[in-house]
């Protein structure tokens, strides 16, 4: 049986890496900013655009599947084994748009290279999966400082002497493969007491395990495009906005929506401490513990959104104008509701882990297409006529409907635990339960 890690220690290690993580990212484009020109800004951003969809889809949520996975329905070279041909899958279709696009001959090194990278990162997933699994989320967080430091140091150095977007490209892939090879691995072999996880890949026979994994993938497809939409759903306003006020509108509403990214890590924090311990109270179909679990996630969740919300609006001019200047401090409103809109994603987050937990996945996806789609209605309506603001409006009105939707979800899966206790206790069968419950529910 798992031994009980620390929830506070795991939480302020994790909340500690992914801070450091999202730093070392913006560090990346600061570099690229103050080494480089803008153009090859642009095309670090154009490579980050395309690949991350891509990338997402193609990592499937598979690390979250596997730390809830706690009736052992698939093993680690099922998780390796898929997470490895999607990574191919992707980086190749990565190539493909690249070409098709008829973009310049640097950004077409850069796409294939920013892919490659995070194809190491999300091979690291899986392994990182297998550690959160058993609750070992401080070794977690020191592959990702490490990863983040040595990626700053790699990308400075090949900025420096090179002055090139795509060697920066392959210097941040370098800097994940590194990682990933010689501190990932070997942890992995530590903790388990594991062979090569390569060699196992190699040697196990797929034409025996094809059913498997087409189970894991079946299973898996729906997060991936999930996902996918996920990614989709921040940026739809942004297309807009760009088309109707322009670039430098987006530029001010991009720097804004920067802060929301840290109180996404706070919540990812929680989620990775708390995402195992859902999974396994609801496998055990303990009602009491996994609503106690969820509802100190969504609790939680939603005390960070609030406190960004009133900080926008007591501090933001102050932080604005420290951090990007007074131009960028006299859009204090668009702030406040980039950060409304931050507190519903935060709390909407909470709920899709219970729904992971419970493996409600397809209903997920219904979900994301319903709201990107409200999203992308809410942007026609209000961008034209609103500008920024109406952006704001668009993504909030979106997270609310999908908010909505998650919980009453939720809560129908807590109910269903409720029931199985019920019909569990002897003398307190299937009497004690309305014909027909199970499907009105």
């Amino acid at each position: 049986m798992t031994r009980r890690r620390s929830t506070g220690r795991n939480f302020t290690w994790t909340l500690a890496a992914g801070l450091i993580y999202a730093l070392a990212q913006w560090g990346v484009l600061v570099l690229l900013a103050r080494l480089g020109t803008v153009e090859q800004v642009g095309e670090f951003a154009l490579g980050l655009a395309i690949t991350a969809p891509v990338m997402l889809l193609a990592r499937m949520q598979l690390r979250t599947l596997q730390a809830t996975d706690a009736r052992d329905a698939y093993g680690f070279e099922h998780y390796l084994g898929l997470m490895v041909l999607n990574v191919l899958g992707g980086v190749l279709l990565c190539c493909g748009i690249a070409l098709a696009a008829g973009y310049s001959a640097e950004a077409c090194l850069v796409i294939p290279l920013l892919a490659v990278a995070k194809g190491f990162e999300a091979l690291s997933d899986v392994f990182y999966g297998a550690l959160q699994r058993n609750e070992r989320l401080v070794i977690i967080a020191r592959s990702t400082i490490a990863k983040s430091v040595l990626s700053m140091v790699l990308v400075a150095f090949a900025l420096w002497a090179t002055n090139s977007a795509a060697v920066a490209a392959a210097a941040l892939g370098l800097s994940w493969a590194l990682v990933l090879f010689l501190l990932d691995v070997p942890t992995y072999r530590r903790e388990f007491g594991a062979a090569s996880p390569w060699r196992q890949l190699w040697r196990a026979p797929w034409r025996e395990q094809g059913v498997r994994l087409k189970s894991l993938l079946g299973l898996a497809y729906a997060l991936g495009i999930a996902s996918l939409l996920g990614s989709l759903r921040p940026n739809v306003p942004r297309y807009l906005l760009e088309a109707h006020a322009g670039q430098a509108e987006l530029g001010v509403y991009a720097a804004l929506a920067y802060f929301s990214a840290l109180g996404g890590r706070v919540v990812q924090a929680l989620g990775q401490v708390l995402n195992p311990r859902l999974g396994r109270y609801h496998a055990e179909g303990d009602q009491r513990r996994f609503g106690r679990a969820l509802l100190a996630f969504s609790g939680g969740s939603a005390l960070v959104g609030v406190c960004a919300i009133v900080g926008a609006a007591l501090l933001g001019r102050q932080v604005l104008t420290l951090f990007y200047g007074a131009p960028y401090a006299r859009n204090n409103g668009l702030f406040v509701w980039l950060m409304v809109a931050a507190a519903l994603e935060y709390v909407g987050t909470s709920l899709q882990s219970a729904l992971t937990a419970a493996r409600e996945l397809k209903v997920q996806m219904v979900m994301l297409v319903f709201s990107v789609a409200v999203v992308g209605l809410g942007s026609l309506y209000w961008v034209p006529r609103v500008g920024p603001v109406g952006a704001a409006w668009a993504l909030s009105l979106g997270w609310l409907t999908e908010l909505g939707c998650s919980g009453w979800l939720a809560l129908r899966a807590w109910r269903r635990l409720g029931r199985k206790e019920a019909s569990a206790v002897p003398g307190g069968s299937r009497a004690q339960v309305a014909p027909g419950a199970d499907q009105v529910a």
